[in-house]
């Protein structure tokens, strides 16, 4: 009897208006586009539905979101980053959206080619993004005139980077002094592939089918960035980076946003939606620059992306939610905002996303970020035989060793590239089916490698890594149309 009187007052069991549980960061912007989809409901006449946040399920962690899945009682949205879609549709939490986004209009199609396939799994699509994120480096200009150098340009390669960096440093710390200013904090995983990608080397091959991680190009590149560490000093050891937040002695949030802005770091990497902190703590005089490159120029792409529990109750009411995502609605939001790119390309061309009435510091920069998105942007690579996250952590298990001395850039990655392989042939051999395709995999890989080393085209259809899908075309290895005609 007690249960039943909990359960009758409860909110969610009041009235016919169904209420829609969403796992997602409970912050102003979250808050503001709930609002603007209450709004957009009532405009269309569309059926009244309630959008309640689950903040304690971590929409970073997907570690309670899988718990909750297999046990029945996740929330109604889920939120997905690169990774996440496969990993959540591998053990069956998500919702097939692909007849529905055609019949509502929110269809993968529809937003930037970069994140296309990421948003998919086998051609079925699992999720539409809420924001895109181009990787691009944030340049703190004062830092810059304080010393009097020149910003970084737009456009620079590997090279430049660490001659403008070895010179703002020595400009920007005293001699004999403990070092306070570095050029940029950190290079993670992904501006890490960035530099290989540079190179013309991806994490994965062609079909993701082996990873590349004993190319000579990785052991140059765990070696540059150990020299920028421990010889030049352009980038923090994990002390350093350590001491540095502990000496800001404030209690913040985002600390690296406070670090970049008070010019401890002349570099810092990140997404349009550094506007709402920039702008939140009156820090304007910025600039952009792409990451550097080597020859071929590239940037990450990222996404937050909702998808649909498969176990909701709530389905139809989710499916709104999803349509409201590819609005006019929606995505001006996202355009005032600045939390991030908004999920239709079109919205990036308007006069306010281009020139912010309130905000005349930031003209010419989002059109840039912009640029980057569309030009230059790649997504991470996903093999069907390993998750992501496993690979980023097996992969910084590695880097961390090498950068602390207790292995060499070779003895790292041979011990990181054998974890990989022994993993993803494991999990190849879980089913008839993903054997089947691992077994295809290989023989496309050889297929590919033939066709290279006689100086023939390669058809689209044998490349499966979408690094190596605009690499190919780019160098002209492969036509635009997936022909199959030879040089």
């Amino acid at each position: 009897m007690a249960s039943f009187v909990t359960y009758f007052f409860l909110p969610d069991s009041k009235g016919d208006r169904p209420v829609v549980h969403w796992v997602a960061h409970e912050i102003p912007v979250s808050k503001a586009n709930v609002e603007v989809f209450y709004r957009w409901l009532e405009k269309n006449d569309y059926p009244e539905i309630e959008i309640k946040f689950d903040t304690q399920a971590k929409s970073t962690d997907p570690l309670k979101t899988i718990v909750q899945g297999v046990s029945g009682v996740a929330n109604d949205i889920l939120e997905c980053y690169v990774g996440r879609v496969s990993l959540f549709q591998s053990i069956g939490l998500l919702n097939d959206l692909t007849e529905v986004a055609k019949e509502m209009g929110f269809e993968a199609t529809m937003t930037y080619p970069g994140i296309q396939s990421a948003l998919s799994v086998d051609g079925r699509q699992y999720a539409f993004p809420r924001n895109v994120a181009s990787g691009f480096l944030w340049v703190n200009v004062d830092a810059f005139d304080r010393v009097g150098m020149s910003i970084p340009p737009d456009v620079w390669t590997i090279d430049e980077f660490e001659k403008i960096g070895r010179e703002f440093v020595e400009r920007s710390n005293q001699t004999g002094e403990r070092q306070t200013v570095f050029f940029q904090k950190d290079l993670v995983i992904q501006e890490r592939l960035v530099m290989v990608r540079s190179n013309g080397v991806d994490f994965f091959n062609e079909t993701l089918t082996q990873s590349n991680l004993l190319h000579p190009e990785y052991t140059e590149n765990y070696e540059t960035i150990y020299r920028w560490i421990h010889d030049l000093h352009i980038v923090p050891t994990a002390a350093q980076s350590k001491e540095l937040v502990t000496s800001t002695g404030e209690g913040l949030g985002f600390v690296s946003i406070h670090l970049f802005a008070n010019g401890s770091y002349g570099l810092m990497r990140g997404g349009r939606w550094g506007f709402m902190f920039f702008r939140e703590i009156g820090f304007k005089n910025l600039s952009v620059s792409e990451p550097p490159h080597d020859g071929f120029r590239n940037a990450g792409f990222n996404f937050g992306a909702p998808a649909i529990y498969e176990g909701s109750a709530e389905k139809e009411a989710a499916y709104y939610f999803m349509k409201f995502l590819a609005s006019e609605d929606y995505n001006m939001e996202i355009v005032r905002n600045s939390d991030g790119l908004p999920p239709l390309p079109r919205y990036a061309y308007t006069e306010e996303f281009l020139r912010p009435p309130d905000h005349p510091s930031e003209w010419g920069l989002h059109e840039r970020i912009r640029r980057i998105a569309e030009e230059i942007a790649i997504v991470r690579s996903e093999s069907p035989f390993i998750l992501l996250d496993t690979i980023t952590r097996i992969e910084k298990n590695a880097f961390d060793k090498f950068v602390a001395g207790r292995a060499s850039a070779q003895e790292a990655l041979s011990d990181c590239a054998e974890r990989i392989k022994k993993e993803m042939e494991r999990n190849a051999g879980k089913s008839s089916k993903l054997a089947l395709r691992f077994e295809k995999g290989l023989r496309d890989q050889q297929e590919i490698e033939r066709l290279r080393k006689a100086g023939e085209l390669v058809p689209l259809k044998l490349i499966s890594n979408p690094f190596y899908r605009r690499y190919y075309v780019e160098k002209g290895w492969s036509s635009p149309d997936g022909s199959e005609i030879e040089k």
